[in-house]
């Protein structure tokens, strides 16, 4: 397992060793997002259906957490990403594996990273998500007030 910059991540600063899954922390170190890929975690973020998406000089956010890092630039370049070899995910989670690991995959094991790092952003398999403790950047409080000025509208009739 290795652990970088965000920004040196998406540079490609980095030697790809056949990782497989990624774990995202921001600025204070909370775990907000686990994934898996079976092509290169690089792709998994910045390739077709990726988590961030460059159009011109615009970059966007397309899920949760890639919306967390666009609203959060360029502070959240210094955030962290661990990249985890399906190796380095089986030492991690012995505690909660059979003895028999020869069928396990990165499919198998993404599930009890999950439920031992309790990421705030993942909601599949995450029985108990963390707090996110990252603050409101200002986009994020434009959207909410937009949010709840429209949902007033429909419901509340103001």
């Amino acid at each position: 397992m290795i652990e970088i910059d965000f920004e040196k991540f998406g540079a490609q600063d980095f030697v790809d060793e056949g990782y497989e899954l990624y774990v995202m922390k921001n600025g204070s170190g909370a775990v907000l997002y686990v994934g898996i890929t079976t092509q290169s975690i690089w792709e998994r973020w910045f390739g077709w259906n990726g988590h961030m998406m460059w159009e011109g000089n615009a970059i966007y956010g397309i899920s949760l957490i890639g919306q967390k890092i666009v609203d959060h630039l360029p502070e959240s370049l210094k955030w962290k990403i661990q990249l985890w070899t399906l190796e380095d995910c089986r030492i991690f989670c012995k505690d909660m594996l059979p003895e028999t690991q020869s069928y396990m995959t990165i499919q198998f094991v993404e599930p009890l990273m999950i439920q031992k790092l309790s990421p705030s952003l993942n909601v599949t398999f995450n029985l108990n998500p963390g707090k996110d403790t990252t603050p409101k950047s200002e986009q994020e409080k434009k959207r909410e007030e937009t949010l709840n000025n429209w949902y007033n509208k429909i419901f509340n009739k103001k």
